[in-house]
């Protein structure tokens, strides 16, 4: 069974390990464009870390106990991501040879990302929580968008 503060744990990991997918990359690629790209989608997702950090924190301080989501279990959560990676291991980024790999990657995590907020978004009840993780799903979707056209420039 899942706390609000173990989804909100689940959607700081998914932020640290973009945040840690994006600093590998800027390693493997050449050109600056892409360097700065890749820094500044970093710089997001460290930021995007920080908010879910603080609404955790949010709902950890309230007067009222979290609520516990009793029909969302790891296993269904799980069942329900199907091939989504939460962690970097499931990218296999070492494997990745080109520059257009490695945006193909971002794109998935990014993907992935955004299928993860929309699933968690119903058993999010605190209006504040809620309408960020509204706000950040969106952004996600616009670093999709950015992605998608870099992967087409190539």
């Amino acid at each position: 069974m899942f706390t609000a503060s173990e989804l909100f744990d689940l959607a700081i990991q998914v932020e640290v390990n973009g945040k840690r997918f994006y600093r590998y990359a800027m390693g493997r690629v050449k050109g600056d464009s892409l360097k700065n790209l890749l820094g500044w989608l970093a710089d997001q997702e460290l930021l995007h870390e920080s908010v879910f950090v603080e609404i955790k924190e949010r709902i950890v301080r309230g007067t009222k106990p979290a609520p516990s989501f009793s029909s969302l279990t790891q296993q269904a959560l799980r069942r329900a991501m199907g091939r989504h990676a939460f962690s970097l291991d499931e990218l296999q980024i070492d494997s990745i040879r080109d520059e257009k790999e490695i945006l193909q990657a971002a794109l998935l995590f990014e993907e992935d990302t955004i299928l993860f907020f929309e699933f968690i978004a119903p058993f999010v009840s605190d209006p504040y929580a809620s309408s960020t993780l509204e706000k950040i799903r969106t952004e996600e979707f616009n670093h999709k968008q950015l992605l998608m056209e870099k992967i087409s420039e190539i």
